[in-house]
């Protein structure tokens, strides 16, 4: 290891502000189970209005209905108390949605980024046609991401839509249910937020957050590196989704600056769930996934390893630690080098580090890449307390209140200039069958 002089002064000093951005001060949680009417949620059946009730009011509402139509009836007095219930019931299945639009409306006239959607209500059988579909601003192999408008309030979203040939050609059913499944269930301040789902006959589609500041690992390319105080501010947001990712019982194995995005405000969003999965503590994993340049020597090797455990995602925090700091990642020297060649170098431990890494900054890294498993940091509770975060307010963290270093330039409604240019793509026609079971429920 590359012992080096001490750390130049960092012109970025760690700041809170009084206020909360975005979601500031909303614990983070796992969203209910039973929220009905999101489309991609498994299908819920429609309670009519005037059998709405609360706190045990189903009885009561039956009551009602069969005291009106004539049959049991009850004395004046109770139809008239049943029949105030029911009226009170219908008030409050109506007062939730219309609080959640004043809540929008106020959002767009006030905010200067009220244009992006931060909650969205879908409703059972969506298609295409309830938005504007605009440019492309992501393309992979499965399909493409689109910005778009939402008609009814005229917000903007993303469209991530994935070709269902694709999906049954690769016998990858199983890896956009567990995304859908997964973002369903997580609620998290730097976790991407999910509305809804649907598909139509060639493809599905997710309706997702639009996180308007682009990569973190376009602005790092633009940088080169950043200052300590810098990386500590993405690495303490970056650590607080995956504490949250594994305290709901997932682990999300597929952690690089390009699956962290900056929001208007400069805050991060974790996205692409694809390799993400449930699991707990002590479970292990032999699946390959993910990129060789930040995956542990257990992963990289996980046939004569037994397997890996999540703290996987611990190494991946480490190696982005280095990454930001440095500018490049520690154990790979290009995007061709094999995995074995990435595991030997993995295993020497052998890095160094340049004049931006003080004592504190060199032990996190040392103590997060460490080969063997026994020894490696590994407890969330430890990397809290660890020095290097003693100016670290984690509460504060979680309310949004940290100032960020860098706050996107974010001009008019649909500004999207932080992304790339994609041509467009030509009709999708279909290259084989499409085997539509593996996609119930979007």
């Amino acid at each position: 290891m590359g012992s080096g002089s001490s750390a130049p002064v960092d012109t970025f000093t760690i700041q809170y502000s009084d206020g909360g951005g975005l979601g500031a001060g909303a614990p983070a949680k796992r969203k209910s189970k039973n929220k009905g009417n999101k489309v991609g949620d498994a299908p819920v059946e429609q309670t009519p209005v005037e059998e709405i009730g609360g706190g045990g009011s189903s009885a009561a509402a039956s009551g009602a209905a069969t005291a009106l139509a004539g049959k049991g009836k009850p004395s004046a007095a109770k139809a008239k108390m049943l029949k105030a219930k029911n009226a009170m019931a219908v008030q409050r299945a109506f007062s939730s949605a219309g609080e959640m639009r004043g809540q929008r409306e106020h959002r767009k006239a006030t905010s200067k980024h009220g244009w992006i959607a931060k909650d969205m209500s879908l409703g059972p059988n969506c298609t295409i046609k309830k938005f504007e579909v605009d440019r492309i601003i992501g393309m992979g192999l499965m399909g493409t991401v689109r910005i778009a408008k939402f008609r009814k309030d005229s917000t903007f979203c993303v469209i991530k839509a994935i070709k269902k040939d694709y999906v049954t050609r690769h016998n990858d059913g199983r890896h956009v249910q567990n995304e859908r499944r997964i973002l369903n269930d997580l609620d998290h301040p730097f976790i991407v937020k999910l509305f809804g789902t649907f598909q139509d006959p060639h493809r599905i589609f997710f309706v997702m957050e639009y996180v308007a500041g682009g990569e973190l690992f376009s602005r790092l390319c633009k940088k080169d590196s950043f200052s300590a105080n810098v990386s500590k501010f993405y690495i303490a947001e970056i650590f607080m989704a995956l504490e949250y990712i594994h305290d709901s019982g997932y682990c999300y194995r597929d952690l690089k600056p390009e699956n962290i995005m900056l929001d208007e405000e400069g805050h991060c969003k974790v996205v692409d769930f694809g390799f993400c999965r449930s699991c707990n503590a002590d479970e292990r994993m032999k699946t390959q996934v993910g990129t060789p340049a930040y995956l542990s020597p257990e992963q990289l090797d996980s046939k004569f390893t037994g397997g890996y455990t999540r703290i996987v995602d611990w190494w991946s925090l480490g190696i982005i630690t280095y990454e930001l700091m440095s500018g490049k990642t520690p154990f790979c020297k290009n995007n061709s080098e094999s995995s074995y060649a990435i595991y030997m170098r993995v295993q020497k431990g052998k890095f160094s580090f340049n004049k931006k890494f003080d004592n504190e900054v060199k032990d996190l890294v040392k103590k997060l890449l460490t080969a063997d498993v026994t020894k490696r940091l590994q407890s969330p509770a430890e990397i809290r307390q660890h020095p290097w975060f003693a100016d670290i307010q984690f509460d504060r963290v979680a309310s949004r209140r940290m100032v960020p270093p860098h706050v996107p330039s974010i001009g008019e409604p649909g500004d999207c200039h932080y992304f790339d240019q994609y041509p467009e793509e030509p009709e999708h026609t279909p290259k084989n069958e499409i085997d539509d079971s593996l996609f119930a429920g979007f």
